[in-house]
């Protein structure tokens, strides 16, 4: 998908480089369809599938997902009737300008304008889809075989409940609905007729019976109408077609579908067990797309759960909010539970926000070792100077057992500003060799890290022959090879060569595998 977003910006659409690209990304994307459609997630820093980031280490993805991301994909689905004119179509119009793109409604209306129904833009229900495809069939069809007559006769139909989308019939150019008809309608039918609705009286009209409507569905259960009824207010929200005074009327009409009982029904479905996996998906977007209004209905369910489960997605939820909830959580950090402020402060530091950081600090002098713990490695995942220079002054505190945790976090911030400090840790006196599990901690963190100024020092620790070798000084010199494979830097090449040549196999052997590994010069 990389190659062909290139090769359609670089190529005219005629030309055979393009369409022989073209062919190798369907071919790429033949086997992931075999067991039917692929569904990925798009965020800032990368694509998900299953809940799996896909290509973590791939810079190339990293940037696919934040170009994607920027024009507003949060999903794409991709049928298993995927095309190369699919993959062209999406391609030539993902690279044009985002002002263009909103202009046009969007890029799924451009895809659906071309008829590539092959790639599904942040929609992922698939009874919604057919129905649009079947509308564009029977356009098509009509299109091809009906003429002006046969136009003129269907938008005369009978039923003011249907008309063609963007002409309004007789019926639509009425003022208002009729109270008895409008009593008769349904949750389905008024979901159905919103988008389509020219009447300005009748979409207020429209709007004004949804929240009784999906009141209704409570008492029956049913979630799939409540979470369609989000999904059409969204999409008729973000289209920036509909005028300023439609748009507010949809925000009052969500103000009202945001009560506490629609919201503890949502919070209800995301934590029962039960619940299918698409819908928990589509109704933990919907609380996502609600933020504001659903960030402390989360946090205090969050706080009374019991079930392990049902916490991992209530934090999934407010992860994915992302900073909108970092202020509602710090309050929560006074809670005297344990367990309350260790789930907050695993929750902070997957959201990553730098604000959190002095909320944190204290927390690593925590007197209970599993919120201490957590605070290391959600200080870790957040990273920056802040971080940084709070775990460094844990390590120079000498807290016994948080040492080992706050090396390795070193590690997974891989700043370069940390790598003195470790250097200083693999290169302590030991002459009892009590602290060989901190020093091979460190040596990984240093490879983690990448940094080629500590290639000396590690260079020195491989080559180092000890007098009175054992296994845990044979450990030291096997992880810094490992850690010199890491870095790769050009003067360690000579040094591994060297050592793959000694008597001790074990060292040797480790040294002739990291040169297998090490790139050609």
């Amino acid at each position: 998908m990389i190659k062909l977003i290139k090769a359609v910006r670089f190529y005219p659409p005629e030309h055979p480089t393009l369409k022989l690209v073209g062919d190798e990304t369907l071919e790429a994307f033949r086997p992931l369809l075999q067991n039917g459609n692929l569904a990925v997630t798009v965020r800032k820093d990368g694509i998900l599938h299953q809940g799996e980031t896909i290509g973590r280490s791939h810079g190339g993805i990293r940037s696919l997902a934040h170009f994607l991301f920027a024009r507003r994909i949060q999903q794409l689905l991709f049928l298993p009737e995927l095309t190369v004119r699919d993959l062209m179509v999406f391609s030539r119009n993902v690279v044009r300008k985002t002002s263009d793109i909103q202009q046009q409604g969007g890029l799924q209306e451009a895809l659906l304008a071309e008829q590539a129904t092959g790639i599904w833009i942040n929609e992922i229900d698939l009874s919604v889809i057919r129905d649009v495809k079947q509308r564009l069939q029977q356009r098509e069809e009509a299109l091809s075989a009906g003429s002006e007559e046969t136009s003129e006769s269907e938008n005369k139909s009978d039923n003011p409940m249907l008309h063609q989308e963007g002409i309004a019939t007789e019926a639509c150019q009425e003022t208002a609905f009729d109270k008895h008809l409008l009593d008769q309608l349904s949750l389905e039918q008024v979901l159905v007729q919103l988008p389509r609705e020219a009447s300005e009286n009748r979409f207020r009209q429209l709007l004004g019976v949804l929240p009784d409507l999906v009141r209704r569905q409570l008492v029956n259960k049913d979630l799939t109408l409540v979470l369609q009824t989000y999904r059409t207010l969204a999409g008729l929200h973000g289209n920036r077609r509909i005028n300023q005074s439609r748009r507010s009327e949809i925000i009052k009409c969500l103000d009202l579908l945001t009560r506490p009982d629609i919201i503890a029904f949502l919070i209800e479905a995301l934590c029962n067990r039960t619940s299918a996996k698409n819908l928990r998906l589509q109704t933990m977007q919907t609380l996502i797309f609600l933020r504001y209004r659903t960030i402390l209905p989360l946090i205090e369910r969050l706080t009374e759960e019991n079930d392990p489960l049902a916490r991992k997605f209530l934090s999934t939820a407010l992860v994915e909010i992302g900073t909108p909830a970092v202020p509602d959580l710090l309050r929560i950090m006074t809670d005297e539970r344990w367990y309350v402020i260790r789930n907050i402060v695993a929750i902070l530091g997957q959201i990553g926000s730098q604000h959190a950081v002095p909320y944190l600090k204290p927390l690593l002098w925590h007197k209970d070792l599993r919120i201490a713990r957590e605070s290391v490695r959600a200080l870790a995942r957040i990273g920056g100077a802040q971080a940084l220079e709070a775990l460094l002054q844990l390590i120079d505190s000498g807290q016994q057992d948080l040492y080992p945790q706050a090396i390795i976090a070193l590690g997974i911030m891989r700043d370069p500003m940390a790598v003195s400090k470790l250097v200083g840790i693999m290169t302590c006196r030991d002459p009892f060799r009590k602290k060989t599990e901190m020093k091979i901690a460190a040596i990984k963190a240093l490879g983690r890290i990448g940094c080629i100024d500590a290639a000396p020092d590690l260079e020195r620790m491989a080559k180092r022959r000890f007098f009175w070798s054992d296994r845990r000084r044979a450990a030291l010199r096997i992880q810094a090879i490992a850690a010199l494979g890491q870095i790769r830097a050009p003067a360690s090449r000579p040094v591994l060569e060297t050592i793959s040549q000694e008597r001790d196999q074990r060292i040797a052997q480790c040294a002739a595998r990291t040169l297998k590994l090490w790139p050609d010069r």
